[in-house]
């Protein structure tokens, strides 16, 4: 028999049924005034992973009641004074609800707040279609509105509470991508998306430094709000995601990629040429011939991140790396001729198997200096930090191996780092 999973109660649920419970005790200690059932909702919905989106939420459902409750009551009037005293066919009270509907919808769009809308459609009918025929429908639109904002109120201060932590602001945490924070799928879970905007809402100083390119770092970590600049390229660059620039490159100049360049096409390998141009990234190519190379390149060069150029490498222009693919053993064979070279210590060479292409393997090759450690010395200097965390996958080389570590257990650990309980402190 398979065995049934069963994960852990989380603390959004925990914190709806503390909100729920809260509505019901205001709802008895107020003489049940008002409608429990709309408390609760609003106080559900406000229940989100994060305050941003707790916020965002808020914001609709308050606007989306306010501009129902509006429609709703000039409805009403119409009802009450001119269709029922004129004895109208109830075909006109339909008439009015539609457009009134329409009306609503309308308003959120001038004013801006399309997310709202749904919300207004809704409180509106509420009004007009279940409790139109109330002995007092206005004094039902007031509830409709007070019990609104009374359950976001209870929604937003539950979501917003949290035992007292220590959190560590003047530390640096760093980690990798790669085996790291990504599955084995290469994407981010859903948790460790919630959980890692949640910590960075509150302060965490984080970033990530990977072997990744800037359009594969994008890619990846979608939906991720960093602060802070990231090393890419494996320490040859950091990027800046909030303003898509490069302040940091460690570059071949153009002669030293152009004899790598040359070197390559001697032993009959094509290669790409990765260059960083007023905070663009453009990849130079001169021929594709191997199969490796072109499937890469057909699957790669529809990126809007990439922009790939089949052009000779431009006259003086300097190259963040130069990378090569091709079957495994002629790759494995131009590492040991190109380590062996006179001018093999200007340069760093990395070669690894490719997995999505078996029988393929990578060779990239950058300046000397361009190494994470490097870069990451350059970063505390950049953001004015005296002490980092590292995570990563290499025993003895990061503060905190997690080798093997399932990818949420990784985020888990670095929240245990960042903000213990004030009786946990760690670092």
């Amino acid at each position: 028999m398979r065995k049934i999973y069963l994960p852990k109660i989380g603390a959004r649920i925990i914190k709806s049924g503390v909100a729920v419970l809260l509505c019901f005790l205001i709802y008895q200690i107020n003489c049940r005034s008002g409608i429990l059932f709309y408390i609760a909702l609003a106080a559900l919905q406000c229940m989100q992973p994060d305050r941003i989106s707790s916020k965002s939420i808020a914001k609709q459902r308050i606007c989306g009641t306010f501009i129902g409750a509006l429609y709703g009551l000039l409805t009403i009037l119409l009802q009450y004074k001119f269709l029922l005293p004129l004895q109208l066919p109830y075909a006109c009270y339909c008439a009015v609800v539609a457009l009134c509907v329409m009306a609503s919808l309308y308003t959120a769009v001038v004013l801006k707040l399309q997310s709202a809308a749904y919300f207004s459609c809704v409180v509106y009918l509420s009004i007009t279609m279940v409790h139109i025929g109330d002995e007092n429908p206005c004094l039902f639109v007031v509830n409709r509105v007070v019990d609104t904002l009374l359950g976001v109120g209870i929604g937003m201060l539950v979501n917003s509470f949290q035992l007292p932590r220590h959190r560590q602001k003047d530390t640096l945490f760093v980690t990798g991508l790669d085996e790291v924070l990504l599955t084995r799928d290469s994407h981010l879970s859903d948790f460790s998306r919630v959980e890692l905007n949640r910590m960075l809402e509150e302060g965490l100083p984080f970033t990530i430094m990977t072997m990744r390119t800037p359009a594969s770092f994008l890619e990846a970590t979608q939906g991720i709000r960093l602060r802070f600049p990231v090393i890419l390229m494996d320490g040859a660059v950091i990027y800046d995601p909030l303003k898509n620039s490069y302040p940091y490159k460690c570059e071949m100049s153009y002669g030293q990629a152009s004899e790598i360049v040359h070197a390559l096409q001697s032993i009959g390998l094509e290669s790409f040429q990765n260059v960083v141009d007023n905070d663009n990234v453009f990849i130079y190519f001169q021929q594709l011939n191997n199969p490796g190379a072109c499937q890469i390149y057909e699957q790669l060069r529809r990126s809007p991140y990439r922009n790939y150029i089949h052009h000779p490498l431009p006259e003086g222009e300097p190259v963040v790396y130069i990378m090569a693919v091709d079957l495994t053993e002629k790759i494995e064979a131009a590492y040991q001729t190109l380590t062996v070279r006179k001018d093999a210590t200007q340069y760093k060479f990395l070669c690894y198997s490719s997995q999505d292409y078996p029988g393929y393997t990578y060779l990239k090759i950058y300046h000397k200096d361009a190494t994470k450690t490097k870069a990451l010395k350059h970063l505390k200097t950049m953001t004015d930090f005296q002490k980092t965390y590292t995570f990563g996958t290499i025993p003895g080389i990061y503060d905190e191996s997690v080798e093997r570590l399932p990818a949420d257990d990784v985020v888990k650990l670095l929240k245990r780092r960042y903000e213990p309980l004030i009786w946990q402190r760690h670092i």
